[in-house]
């Protein structure tokens, strides 16, 4: 059972699509985001909430339900109109199964959401979905392959993948799936682990205008994992967004009739979990 959970698909919601040492079967994340010292980074925050619920199913397979939501609120200072509130509520199903006894294995996943200002569900569904195979060369390390797919608003979007899960030792790990998340990990005790991750986000919403918002940002971040417990997991994360990018366009267009001024800029990140590692 161990093995097989080590092939859950987790923070599918914005391509974050990833492998891990554990699961979290609860999962609530806050971001905040600054200004830069040149007052050119535009200040957000961003809330997260989605647990990973497993079910051990016939001849090894594995279904994973991941219900999620999040909310992005973005400062757009005076003109709150600009960059209204958007949020986003779905629920990614996976299913895992070998395809061989020794070493590959097989991640199918459908992820229906709704992306929208104000969570208005006429007219913002989204339907989206990857494939991924994951290859065992041994017992410490898997190398995973697939492509993911999303009807975003701009138009179909395709983006292929590539990762790893690889225990390094009794305290490294290295595990994700590129471009959503790639993390290190170092366990300093049994309470406190520590390392960085590169995060990748891509997501659009439909606006109350009919026209949709696009949001890009690109995390490389430094954490710390606090275990109050064996499974109560509470993290602290700060970073630097680079590469951001936020723009606005016409519904099935991949022309953008606005480039808000989105600079890059430092984030904290506040996490509280109910983690079983595996």
């Amino acid at each position: 059972m161990q093995k097989t959970l080590s092939l859950i698909i987790a923070c599918i919601t914005t391509l974050n699509v990833m492998t891990q040492p554990y699961i979290d079967p609860l999962n609530i994340r806050y971001t905040r985001a600054f200004h830069n010292k040149n007052n050119s980074a535009t200040p957000f925050s961003h809330l997260y909430i989605g647990p990973d619920l497993p079910f051990k199913m016939k001849k090894n397979k594995l279904v994973v339900l991941s219900p999620f939501y999040d909310r992005w609120n973005i400062d757009s200072g005076s003109n709150k109109n600009y960059l209204p509130a958007v949020s986003s509520i779905g629920l990614a199903l996976s299913a895992i199964f070998p395809v061989d006894k020794d070493h590959w294995s097989l991640t199918v996943t459908a992820i229906p959401r709704f992306n929208s200002e104000g969570l208005k569900l006429q007219n913002s569904f989204q339907m989206g979905g990857l494939l991924l195979a994951s290859y065992k060369k041994r017992e410490t390390l898997k190398y995973k392959f697939g492509v993911y797919v999303n009807n975003e608003f701009f138009g179909l979007f395709v983006m292929p993948l590539v990762g790893i899960d690889w225990k390094i030792d009794a305290r490294n790990n290295l595990f994700g799936i590129l471009p959503g998340r790639l993390t290190f990990e170092h366990q300093l005790s049994d309470h406190f682990y520590t390392g960085g991750t590169f995060r990748a986000i891509t997501n659009t919403y439909r606006l109350y205008n009919g026209d949709f918002i696009r949001i890009q940002d690109n995390q490389l971040s430094a954490y710390l994992d606090y275990y109050a417990t064996k499974h109560i997991v509470f993290s602290t994360e700060a970073g630097y967004g680079i590469f951001r990018s936020l723009q606005s366009g016409t519904y099935r267009s991949k022309k953008y009739h606005t480039d808000y001024n989105w600079g890059d800029g430092l984030f904290i990140k506040l996490c509280t979990s109910y983690r079983i590692r595996l």
